[in-house]
Order: C-alpha cells, then sequence, then structure tokens
C-alpha cells in the first residue's frame, strides 16, 4: 500500500513539474520574442517587398529596388510572410515583436497539446527534447520566413501522428490548405509532399506487416495524400516555377559562398551543437528503448538526414531540432498498436523534469534580470544607442538630409535602406540573393569579401552616396584614396560621397570623429558586444587615425586584453592594409608575450613570428593550438608553412572545413598546392578553380593557378582564368 501511495505521490509531482514546465518554455519563447527582433540584416528587404505588394495590389515579379538588377524577373519565395510581416512592420516597434511571439508560443503550444492527444502528457523525455529545441533554434535570428517552415513542420508532423489510421485521402484537405501557405511563405515547404510521401510508405509497410496483406485502402489514402499535397505547391503566383528557387539555390556555390546559414558551424559553436546532438540521440535511444522500438521510422530518418545536413549548413539545425521531440512524440502514437511499453518509475521522470526545468528558469529570469548581455532591458538599450550591425544612426541622418541618388553599399544594409524608404532603384543589392543570377550574386558578394575592388564597382556604377557599415570597416582607406567625402560619421556607421556633390554638406573632419567616438563611449559605456568595437577601431584605423585607434585598443580594461577578439583585431589592424606601424605592432606583440593565458594570443603571436621570419617559432606556436581551437588566421598561416615545407600534414589540414573560413581563396589555393604535392591534380584543378571564384582580382593567386593549369595542360582550368581575368584582371 505505501508503494502505491509513494507512486501515486511521484506521479502528482511530476505533474505539476510538468506544469511548470509548460508555463516556463512558453514565458522564455514569448520573452525572446520582444526582444529587438528588426535589427537583422536579412528582415528590412522583407518588409519593402511587402509593402510594395500593399501600394501596388500586385505580386513582386521584377526587383524594383537595386540598381544593377532592375526590372530582372524575380520569382518571390515568401509574398505570404512579407506581408504579413509588412502589416506588423506598420503598427511599430512592437508589431514585428508580437508576431515573432505569437508565431513561437503557437510553435511549442502545438508541440504540447499533442503530447495530451498522443498519450504523453506529462513525459519527461518529451520535456527534454522540447527544452532542446529553442537551442536549435537559436542558430538563426528568430523572425525570417524560416518561422513559417518550423510553424508548418510542427503542424504537419502532429497531425501525420494523429492521422496514422485515416481511411481516406480527404482527411487530408487542412494539410493542403497549410501547403498553400507553406508553399508562399518559405522554400522549405518541398519538405511537406516529401515528407507525407515517407510516411505513408511506412504506414502502408506497417499495416502489411501487421495484417499480413497489403492493405489498398491505405495505398489510396498515402497515395491520396500525397497526390494532393503536392498539388497544393503549385497554387502560388509562379506555377511549377515555385519549385526552381529552392534547387537552384542549395547548389549554387554563389549562394553556398555568402549566406551565412549555408555554411557549416565552426570553433566553438560546433562543440556546443555537438554536445547537444549527444543529448538528443540520448533522448532518442532513451524513447526507443523505454518504447520498445515504437517510434516512426520516417520521423527519424527525416532527423538523421537533416543532422547529415548540418555538417555542411548551420541552417539545417533548427529542422533537426524540431524533429527530435516530434520523434518522441511519434512513440505515443506508436506504442498504442505495438508492443508493450516498459514503465519507468516516476521518480526517474521528477528526475528528468528537474534536468530541464533548471535551466529554463535560469534562461527565463536572465531575459527578466536587466543586467545580463541578454536580458530584454539591456538588448533594448543597445538597440536604441545605435549598437548594431546595421546602418542605422546613418540612414537617420541620411533621411533628416534628404539623401538621394544611388547609394552603394554591402549587401547586409540593403535591407534596411529598403526598408526605410531607400528604394526606387537607389540600392546597390541587398541579401535576397535568391532573387540575382549567379554573376550578380557573385558581384554582390565580392565586394564584401575584397574591399580593393571598391574602386571599381564605384567607377563602374557612379553612385552618389557610400554607407559604410561595421561590416565595411576597411572601406574608408580605400574611399579616401578616391577623393571622397566623409559627411556622417558614428562609431557603428558612416556616410560618404563623392568630391563634386552636395557641397552644402562639411566634410565631418579627423578631430570631428575622435570626438563622436568618445561621447558615444561616455555616454553609453562599451558595447555589449565587443565585436562591434573592434570593427570601430578598425575603421578609425583605415580613416588613417591609427595612433588613436591604437590608444583605444590599449585603454581596454585588462579583461579584455585577455579575450580573443581583442587579439583578433589586434591581428587585422597589424597585418591587413592599412597596417599598424612597427612600432605600434612591437608593443602589442611585447603585451601578448606577457600575459600568462598563452592560447589566447598564440595566433596572434604566431603571425608575428612568422613576419618577422622567425617560422620555427611560428609553427611550435600554432602546432600547440588544439584542434577545436584552431581558427582560419592561424590555420591558414600553418598550412602555408606546411606547404613550404612540403610536410605531409599539409594535405590533411588543408581538407578540413571547421577551421577555415570557406570563401577564403587563400584556403582554396593552398588546398590546391597540397593536393598537387599528394599527386592528386584533379582534385587540386577543382580547388584553384574555387580558389580563382572567391579571389578572382588576387594576382599571386592567379599566377599560381595560370602556372598548374600550363603544367598539366588543364584546358577548362585556363577558360576559367580567362573568363575571370576579363571581369577582375587589372586595368
Amino acid at each position: 500500500m505505501s508503494n502505491e501511495n509513494e507512486s501515486s505521490l511521484a506521479q502528482r509531482l511530476n505533474g505539476k513539474l510538468h506544469q511548470l514546465f509548460v508555463l516556463l518554455i512558453l514565458a522564455f519563447v514569448i520573452l525572446s520574442g520582444f526582444q529587438p527582433v528588426m535589427n537583422n540584416v536579412d528582415i528590412g528587404w522583407h518588409v519593402a517587398q511587402g509593402r510594395w505588394m500593399v501600394q501596388h495590389g500586385a505580386v513582386y515579379r521584377q526587383d524594383a529596388f537595386n540598381y544593377p538588377n532592375l526590372g530582372h524577373a524575380v520569382i518571390d519565395e515568401y509574398p505570404l510572410f512579407q506581408l504579413v510581416l509588412y502589416l506588423a512592420w506598420s503598427l511599430g516597434w512592437w508589431g514585428p515583436c508580437l508576431l515573432t511571439a505569437a508565431a513561437y508560443a503557437t510553435l511549442f503550444g502545438i508541440l504540447l497539446k499533442a503530447a495530451r492527444s498522443l498519450g504523453l502528457p506529462a513525459s519527461s523525455l518529451l520535456a527534454l527534447a522540447i527544452g532542446l529545441t529553442p537551442l536549435f533554434l537559436q542558430v538563426a535570428v528568430p523572425l525570417r520566413p524560416h518561422l513559417a517552415t518550423y510553424l508548418c513542420v510542427a503542424v504537419l508532423g502532429t497531425f501525420l501522428l494523429r492521422h496514422r489510421e485515416a481511411t481516406s485521402w480527404t482527411t487530408f484537405w487542412p494539410m493542403a490548405l497549410l501547403q498553400i501557405a507553406w508553399t508562399n511563405s518559405h522554400s522549405g515547404f518541398v519538405l511537406g509532399p516529401i515528407w507525407v510521401a515517407l510516411f505513408g510508405i511506412e504506414i502502408i509497410v506497417r499495416r502489411w506487416l501487421r495484417e499480413k496483406s497489403l492493405s489498398w485502402t491505405a495505398v489510396r489514402t498515402w497515395s491520396g495524400a500525397f497526390l494532393l499535397i503536392l498539388a497544393a505547391c503549385f497554387i502560388n503566383p509562379y506555377g511549377g516555377a515555385r519549385f526552381y528557387p529552392p534547387f537552384y539555390q542549395d547548389g549554387l556555390e554563389s549562394i553556398r559562398a555568402y549566406v551565412g546559414e549555408m555554411e557549416p558551424l565552426s570553433g566553438g559553436s560546433a562543440v556546443l551543437y555537438a554536445c547537444l546532438t549527444l543529448i538528443a540521440a540520448v533522448v532518442v535511444a532513451t524513447t526507443l528503448i523505454g518504447r520498445r522500438g515504437a517510434v516512426s521510422f520516417s520521423f527519424l530518418l527525416l532527423a538523421f538526414l537533416f543532422y547529415l545536413e548540418t555538417i555542411s549548413a548551420k541552417k539545417a539545425w533548427p529542422i533537426f531540432g524540431l524533429l527530435i521531440p516530434l520523434v518522441v512524440l511519434s512513440s505515443g502514437a506508436f506504442s498504442s498498436s505495438s508492443a508493450p511499453t516498459r514503465k519507468t518509475s516516476a521518480w526517474w521522470s521528477i528526475l528528468g523534469h528537474f534536468t530541464v526545468l533548471i535551466p529554463l528558469a535560469m534562461a527565463v529570469m536572465t531575459r527578466l534580470d536587466g543586467f545580463s548581455d541578454v536580458s530584454l532591458k539591456v538588448l533594448w538599450q543597445e538597440h536604441d544607442h545605435g549598437r548594431s550591425e546595421l546602418s542605422e544612426e546613418a540612414i537617420t541622418w541620411m533621411k533628416a538630409h534628404t539623401i538621394t541618388g544611388r547609394i552603394f553599399h554591402r549587401c547586409e544594409d540593403g535591407g534596411i535602406l529598403q526598408q526605410e524608404g531607400f528604394d526606387h532603384g537607389q540600392t546597390f543589392g541587398d541579401t535576397g540573393f535568391g532573387k540575382f543570377d549567379e554573376a550578380f550574386i557573385h558581384e554582390n558578394g565580392m565586394v564584401g569579401e575584397r574591399p580593393a575592388l571598391l574602386l571599381r564597382y564605384l567607377q563602374a556604377y557612379r553612385p552618389d552616396t557610400v554607407v559604410c557599415g561595421t561590416f565595411s570597416y576597411q572601406w574608408p582607406w580605400y574611399l579616401k584614396q578616391n577623393g571622397w567625402r566623409l559627411i556622417f560619421y558614428s562609431p557603428n556607421s558612416s556616410v560618404w560621397t563623392r568630391s563634386d556633390l552636395r557641397s552644402d554638406l562639411p566634410t565631418v573632419s579627423n578631430a570631428e570623429v575622435m570626438s563622436a567616438f568618445d561621447q558615444d563611449v561616455a555616454s553609453y559605456g562599451l558595447p555589449t558586444d565587443y565585436r562591434l568595437y573592434g570593427r570601430n577601431l578598425l575603421t578609425l584605423n583605415s580613416m588613417r587615425l591609427e595612433d588613436f585607434a591604437f590608444a583605444k585598443l590599449k585603454d581596454l580594461p585588462e579583461k579584455m586584453h585577455q579575450a580573443p577578439w581583442y587579439w583578433e583585431a589586434a591581428r587585422i589592424l597589424c597585418f591587413q592594409a592599412p597596417e599598424f606601424s612597427a612600432a605600434h605592432r612591437n608593443e602589442l606583440q611585447q603585451e601578448a608575450e606577457q600575459l600568462p593565458d598563452h592560447a589566447v594570443t598564440a595566433e596572434f603571436r604566431a603571425w608575428c613570428s612568422d613576419a618577422a621570419g622567425n617560422r620555427d617559432d611560428a609553427l611550435r606556436i600554432l602546432e600547440s593550438i588544439p584542434n577545436q581551437q584552431l581558427e582560419n588566421a592561424g590555420a591558414e598561416l600553418l598550412l602555408r608553412i606546411y606547404l613550404d615545407r612540403k610536410r605531409p600534414e599539409a594535405l590533411a589540414l588543408a581538407r578540413r572545413n571547421d577551421c577555415f573560413d570557406l570563401r577564403s581563396g587563400r584556403h582554396w589555393q593552398y588546398l590546391a598546392e597540397a593536393e598537387e604535392q599528394a599527386g592528386h591534380p584533379e582534385r587540386a584543378a577543382l580547388a584553384w578553380e574555387k580558389a580563382i571564384f572567391y579571389y578572382p582580382d588576387d594576382k599571386e593567386l592567379v599566377d599560381g593557378a595560370a602556372t598548374f593549369a600550363e603544367k598539366f595542360k588543364d584546358v577548362a582550368l585556363s577558360q576559367v582564368i580567362a573568363k575571370s581575368s576579363r571581369v577582375y584582371g587589372e586595368k
């Protein structure tokens, strides 16, 4: 009797803990939705296209914003999302926040409601799986068209589980409506018919095994459901052409090159998500054992396939994270018609709930405490102070001073410029690469990755104004060389004009720049995102304020001198144009050698040793860095040394993707040289092609490729070199 009472008490306690979990997970996602969600490089052009469609009463079919691409046909992948976003944005700052919070609350509400209908109302395993999901979702920014795919994955997955015994395809008409909305919101819609087909095959096979004969009712039901969902995909403004962008973009080098979400994780992020994946695997394995294999194997297959995709593209992590709770939910669906489940002690479930409740409660408190860098108060303070990767202060100034004409900028600023009314052919390009052809995507990427090409772009397009955000920290160096005038400066953005324009606007002096920089720090303190401050110092150096930038770097609090970002900024300042003087570099090198934590300064010290001709010392330093901590700058230098010394380790290092910036032409050049040294000319040729793609203006690299092509009589590579030289060759 006492055992029964103890069990009953444990079950009641477990139920209460699950209720607390539901409240906390919903509180966390809702609070997270009320952080600044519009301060993202990929969102503004969606607002602009939504506004255009409302104003014109038509679907966006031609590029109307970017002057190099004006009039080009467009397959808008996101019309429904853009309309909803524009309407939310029109309400004021809180509109997009409310949209985000409501969407994520709905997403998790769907999963939690499905738990009740599928017999898992207080499952600690499900709580663990759902608790992991926000961590996987945080790979991407919260408010983007991907949110439509997250919602549709949750709705479709739970619907399939609840209707696994359907006897008529007409049961799936709500999912047809969902598929129409999905198709008009995001290119992840292609997952819909694929998922229905896989799940339908699984159900047909299960019934065949259970009934010892093929069920033609099941075949008709799931064939009809698949065809219904597939047909729904064609209900969009572009018909069958709508299928073109997702498959075209997925294999396009230009897209993969310059879209961060399509690149793999590296460094600490890779380690973190490897740990999260291990936890997810334990949750799934425990579910399989506890339910004796009674889960949806099609769901499990999709989770595995998306995990494989995460290795090469970070955009796959959120879907993988969503599939984990859906796999657990499937155990509730299939265990009722499978072998009996193992009974789990309620006390183990209590332990499982505590495992997820403690970090979840801490996360909610962090959002509310007002002190941590990710609290809502601090995030909004930073936003209000202009601490952003977007050129918000510059754009506010431009609107106040009626700046018109063509604007040149990195693609990250294109969206917010369009959002704030600089459309009608005033912007160069934005991050909506899916609407551009391959050549323009490459051109758009080149201006960001190869600042030395800036003057060529200015000569070709003759813009009236140049906007520099925090990513454009080297641009001032080239603008000053070409006689452009600085007419607005803030630490995170600046505006430049040609010397023959806007004589009514005075040139900002060096003294005014330094005063504005000091005033910003005095008023608001250092940014919570120290990377912004590092880029601000790089910008000051590009403005030929080397002594000022050096002083501000050295004057930072002592604890910051031991941070990795500090020494990465120092490395760029010392070894990228415009380089610090030898005196400043030597002083930083002395400081690096005196710090007790030599691991933080390793790459910087290695570069200093290499510059001084001491390659043995550079090699010793770089080989002391653990593999998972090796970053792009150190990896490239180590690889260069290995190649020069014909070390056998060169090839293995060159083939790694976790420590290199895959947009670096230098990496592909070194890979080509390593493959050639190892006797693999075919692989070397492919690497040379990528090297030229990324660094087409690098004479040393192109000459190396030409020498290789001549040596191996590689006609295809010679043609690539000739084509690239016609566009980017010396003039």
